[in-house]
């Protein structure tokens, strides 16, 4: 056999590579949460795990867990207006499908969280009493549509591993905080990515977003939301306000640059 025909063998084509970052999230997502719902180890895997991710103490999940507060999230789009109008596009239409999952689940299902059904000093608790709406996880849903946007760009595997990790541990903070169970966990990482690739498909064909007028007004409105997070957001995680603050201000100040331009201020 020749050169010319040898097979090539330990290369992966490049859209089996694309299809295992699109897909694979959302069917071990899908699996885990059919697994433990047919199975009934809701509570039993809450109550582990809790009482498991207790060492690592409630300062080091508190801070966790804001990672996928709205507002932060809002923060690190401002960082892609008027610099790529395509992926702030795809945020939008993402957050839109991630809004729609996240509160259509959650009136649909009203599932109470383990606060309002474990005795009061079984499970360790960080932050607010939060007794209702459980199904999905909002903050890992917000998590997870950052993550699965990320992904879904051509960047390195490395970077995406760190985001997706990220997202993980966002989700992991939602069960150490002691507000939401397993499956609501992974509810929100089943929304919160497939949110993700409805927003990169519907902005592939709209590209309604990526005018400069559009992206001028979104530049105003996330501008005045980092303010408003600076001074006056209050996440409801004791101890965590300098650091939501920080980020946002940091992010709106990395902002600064590219809003000029814009805004064609230069």
């Amino acid at each position: 056999m020749d050169s010319e025909t040898k097979p090539v063998t330990g290369v992966v084509p490049v859209s089996l590579h694309a299809a295992a970052w699109r897909w694979a999230v959302p069917v071990f997502a899908l699996s885990a949460l059919s697994l433990l719902w047919l199975s009934d180890g809701n509570v039993a895997l809450f109550l582990w795990m809790n009482r498991l991710m207790a060492f690592a103490g409630g300062i080091w999940w508190g801070h966790v867990t804001i990672l996928g507060d709205t507002s932060l999230a809002l923060m690190f789009m401002l960082l892609l207006v008027g610099r790529r109008p395509d992926l702030s596009w795809q945020f939008v239409l993402a957050a839109l499908c991630a809004t729609l999952w996240s509160y259509g689940m959650k009136e649909s299902f009203s599932t109470l969280r383990p606060p309002a059904v474990l005795p009061e000093g079984s499970f360790h608790l960080i932050g607010p009493m939060l007794q209702f709406n459980s199904f999905p996880s909002g903050h890992t849903t917000t998590a997870f549509v950052l993550a699965g946007l990320f992904c879904a760009q051509p960047w390195r595997n490395r970077y995406k591993v760190l985001v997706l990790s990220v997202a993980i541990l966002v989700g992991l903070s939602r069960i150490a905080c002691g507000v939401h169970w397993p499956l609501d966990v992974l509810g929100g990482m089943l929304g919160g990515w497939l949110s993700a690739i409805a927003g990169v498909w519907l902005a592939q064909r709209w590209p309604a977003g990526m005018n400069v007028w559009f992206q001028r007004v979104l530049a105003l409105l996330l501008t005045v939301l980092a303010l408003w997070s600076v001074v006056y957001y209050d996440n409801g995680i004791p101890g965590t306000w300098w650091f939501q603050s920080v980020l946002s201000a940091l992010c709106l100040g990395l902002s600064v640059k590219w809003q000029y331009r814009l805004f064609k201020l230069r």
